[in-house]
């Protein structure tokens, strides 16, 4: 297929990140992310670190998405277990509870993030371009504090950006503003505080575990009403794969997404809908700095 054509410059182009995650969690998403990159799909896209194909994977990334075509950015993970024993995960709702309460012990996160910096940094040769969260943790109470004291530790100011979890005003779906409720707007008063940037909004929310693989219509619904909704610096969050993977809850999901995103009929959606695609190193680095 043919890359996205650009959209013709005016006022009422708007430009979005197109933000795959969950690269390395299995070859089928990782293989699915590299051919978006290439084609000119994506833009961005978070790298879980702690599942055993990152180090492989990891090179392959680097050199698809280099040339400032794609950031690569951590995908924080605090609730999936890759390797047995691995220290500083829970099950979601159990953090949930506890960082909504505080009562989570501190050390084990502080390690769980620096680990996966290092893991990040060990692989690709430098800082993270961004950072987001499996599941969103990222924003979560108390993680958020300690990742932003990371990223203060490590990194210079205005050198990278957090992925938001605010819906635009105009979605109104649950999920999605359930989701920001768990600490979207504490991410953004932390951030500003540490002068991070963080992203204007996020789309791409949806119930995952009720799609079908063949049937694309009720995406393409959904990406019609975040075209429509979504202001200049959306992040568009998408989970694609090139085939279904036993055990995975949204293995459907990632193969109707992936069917999708690589077809014309996204190109020209978004050409419709005046939006073009962007780095969000190019729309947010260094605005808060």
């Amino acid at each position: 297929m043919n890359p996205v054509a650009p959209t013709p410059p005016g006022p009422a182009v708007r430009r979005w990140v197109s933000c795959a995650d969950d690269f390395a969690i299995d070859a089928a998403a990782s293989d699915a992310i590299v051919a978006l990159i290439r084609q000119g799909r994506l833009t961005a896209t978070s790298a879980l670190v702690d599942a055993p194909l990152w180090p492989t994977l990891a090179p392959q990334l680097a050199a698809v998405a280099g040339g400032g075509r794609a950031d690569i950015g951590l995908h924080l993970n605090l609730t999936q277990s890759f390797v047995p024993g691995t220290t500083g995960i829970w099950p979601l709702a159990d953090l949930v509870w506890r960082c909504a309460t505080g009562n989570i012990p501190r050390p084990p996160l502080e390690a769980a993030i620096a680990r996966q910096l290092d893991a990040f940094e060990a692989a690709m040769g430098q800082a993270p371009a961004y950072v987001d969260g499996h599941q969103h943790v990222h924003q979560f109470g108390v993680v958020r504090d300690l990742l932003v004291n990371a990223l203060e530790r490590r990194y210079p100011a205005g050198r990278m950006w957090l992925r938001s979890t605010r819906p635009p005003a105009r979605v109104r779906d649950r999920k999605a503003v359930g989701i920001a409720v768990l600490g979207d707007r504490g991410l953004r008063k932390r951030a500003a505080g540490a002068g991070i940037a963080v992203s204007a909004h996020l789309v791409g929310v949806y119930d995952f575990r009720a799609a079908n693989a063949a049937d694309r219509a009720a995406y393409r619904q959904h990406l019609a009403r975040w075209f429509e909704s979504g202001p200049d610096g959306t992040v568009l969050m998408c989970h694609p794969a090139l085939r279904m993977v036993d055990g995975d809850p949204i293995a459907a999901a990632r193969v109707m997404e992936y069917a999708y995103l690589e077809g014309d009929e996204f190109g020209a959606a978004l050409h419709r809908a005046g939006i073009t695609l962007a780095t969000g190193s190019a729309l947010f680095a260094g605005a808060a700095a």
